[in-house]
């Protein structure tokens, strides 16, 4: 199977290499997010913060952010540092530490795009839009890429955030993440969507499971905000599966299955990538540059 660009049948919007780099990027991050809890239980201490289920958002909204791109999140996770470019055997070991030392153990491993960690959303969510403010004003490309969970802030609290920005035309995204754990009620609608048009600014309704058509969607809302029409915001939703009273589809099953049926990747593929992930957590960690 040929791996380079102008594949037979591919999608030229989402190329083949694109779709194997996401998944891949899927599969590192789950997989480090597994090892950091296991070695909390065996430690018997209390598992951290994860972005297990949240793999397809995240990936599709930082896999091609560039130098002078930031990000905001409310808290310390392995997957987003390995997302942001951090080294996983180094995220392995330095997220062990203790809990005041994480946010520094990110950094040590190269993920250097992240803003300073907030656990209050609506702080975060004025924060990044004061960096977007700054990026602008210094007449540079960036965008600030911002995460928020469903429910963690109001929607009368989305209206004082959103407005500002979008009258600014600030290059900002806001990423509405989906709830890890079980689906509760208005998971499966798209409000702050509404929301965020009434302010004047896109609200995109998206598949949190579907990393296809997340990226398409980010990948257009990148190009709107680098061109100075302003900030959008992309709302994850999530559908419970046709057939099942509880539970939601898995982001890295729907993409594996979705590769194997396009016959884009084989299982022996998928089996080496596993294998590849679990040999660059036990690496020896990147020599830092000096």
């Amino acid at each position: 199977m040929a791996k380079g660009a102008g594949e037979a049948g591919e999608n030229p919007l989402v190329p083949n290499a694109k779709l194997r780099q996401m998944y891949t990027m899927m599969l590192e991050a789950r997989t480090l997010e597994k090892a950091l809890e296991k070695r909390a239980t065996a430690k018997g201490k209390r598992r951290g913060a994860t972005i297990r289920g949240q793999e397809a958002v995240r990936v599709s909204t930082a896999i091609d952010l560039g130098a002078d791109d930031l990000v905001s999140d409310g808290a310390v996770t392995g997957g987003m540092g390995l997302i942001l470019g951090g080294d996983a055997g180094s995220l392995l070991r330095g997220l062990s530490r203790a809990k005041d030392m994480q946010e520094k153990a990110l950094r040590d491993a190269g993920a250097t795009r992240l803003l300073r960690v907030s656990s209050d959303a609506e702080e975060r969510l004025r924060l990044a839009v004061g960096a977007a403010l700054a990026l602008k004003a210094q007449g540079r490309r960036g965008v600030v890429v911002v995460y928020a969970g469903k429910g963690e802030v109001s929607p009368a609290a989305w209206r004082r955030i959103l407005g500002p920005a979008g009258e600014l035309d600030l290059p900002v995204i806001f990423v509405v993440l989906p709830r890890t754990g079980a689906p509760k009620k208005g998971d499966e609608t798209a409000e702050l969507c509404g929301v965020a048009r009434k302010v004047g600014v896109p609200g995109m309704p998206v598949d949190a499971c579907d990393a296809v058509a997340l990226y398409r969607v980010v990948q257009e809302s990148l190009g709107r905000t680098r061109n100075g029409d302003g900030a959008v915001l992309i709302e994850s939703i999530v559908w419970r599966p046709e057939g099942r009273r509880s539970g939601v589809d898995d982001p890295l099953e729907h993409l594996e299955e979705s590769l194997l049926a396009r016959r884009i990747c084989t299982p022996a593929w998928f089996r080496q990538a596993r294998k590849a992930a679990d040999r660059r957590l036990r690496a020896r960690p990147r020599e830092s540059k000096k």
